[in-house]
């Protein structure tokens, strides 16, 4: 009676014989069934990356405030703590792209990593000057296969040896070999990456960088005459929140006691261009930012 009637409804799915009623009919559950769906490593990412970031943000704010407490306190609160979250974080994105791209290539997500790559090729800055850059590879290269007979029949044996694993690893699948390939090419990368990227606390650009607030610079001049540099954490229009460039301290200054502001650079180098630069004539010109120093031993404006 009830196959009967199941089988006469229109648009009725089809109940397979020998299995029961209520195990065929199995309820839409929406999102709750996406946690059995998801692995262990991806669930531990979904709580790890924003536990991550925010710990992460928590120590740039740090490093800005000179580890003062109270400094960092008044800037969280005082920017709001999303604009602090994201200011903190975005700034350092071009720098670690290069190392994350590494760690997908090593852990087989090869596609991402050859993507994260390439975004660190356009957005990244280097070091090395940008011809340098570019010739870096053969200059290696040439070192490596002229300078010793031992070093180049160590990598005559080594290709040799990772060819034959490659043509193993065919009768496995397409993934394994891309996997295999991904990891040796990340360690191929990290001298290379190292030398035109390299991170941030083995070099002095980097920790600038990571010491650098997010708020552009600026130079003000009060109506008292006094100039400083610093940076407008929080603009209410009845307060103006400045953090000083050379104390990072906090302090608040009336819209009437302000006479001008004026942005400026703390760094008068050129900005530093990547790999692969969009708009090569325009990075290659002087940069139209005044520089702090010089604002702030002339005459205000």
């Amino acid at each position: 009676m009830i196959t009967a009637m199941t089988g006469g409804q229109v648009g009725a799915a089809p109940v397979d014989a020998g299995q029961p009623l209520g195990r065929a009919w199995r309820p839409y559950r929406g999102v709750y069934g996406a946690r059995g769906r998801l692995s262990w490593p991806a669930r531990i990412a979904l709580i790890a990356v924003p536990i991550g970031l925010l710990l992460f943000s928590v120590i740039r704010v740090l490093i800005v405030a000179d580890y003062n407490l109270a400094t960092a306190s008044a800037i969280a609160s005082s920017g709001g703590y999303v604009d602090t979250l994201l200011g903190t974080i975005i700034p350092l994105v071009p720098i670690f792209t290069p190392y994350l791209g590494l760690l997908l290539l090593f852990f087989g997500r090869v596609i991402a990593g050859i993507l994260m790559l390439l975004a660190a090729a356009f957005m990244s800055p280097l070091v090395l000057a940008r011809p340098v850059a570019v010739h870096l590879p053969n200059h290696d290269w040439y070192s490596a296969t002229h300078r010793s007979l031992l070093i180049l029949l160590v990598m005559i044996v080594l290709a040799a040896a990772f060819a034959i694993l490659l043509v193993l690893e065919l009768a496995l699948g397409f993934a394994v070999v891309a996997r295999t390939v991904g990891a040796v090419a990340c360690i191929l990368l990290i001298p290379f990456v190292m030398s035109l990227v390299p991170f941030p606390l083995n070099h002095e650009f980097y920790t600038e960088v990571l010491k650098q607030p997010w708020q552009p610079a600026e130079v003000i001049t009060l109506t008292s005459g006094q100039r400083l540099i610093g940076y407008v954490v929080s603009d209410t229009g009845t307060w103006l929140v400045v953090l000083s460039e050379g104390t990072r301290t906090i302090s608040y200054y009336r819209p009437a006691q302000v006479a001008s502001r004026q942005i400026c650079q703390i760094m008068s180098a050129r900005p530093a261009q990547p790999l692969v630069p969009v708009f090569p004539a325009h990075l290659k010109s002087a940069t139209s930012t005044p520089a702090c120093a010089g604002l702030l031993t002339g005459h205000a404006r």
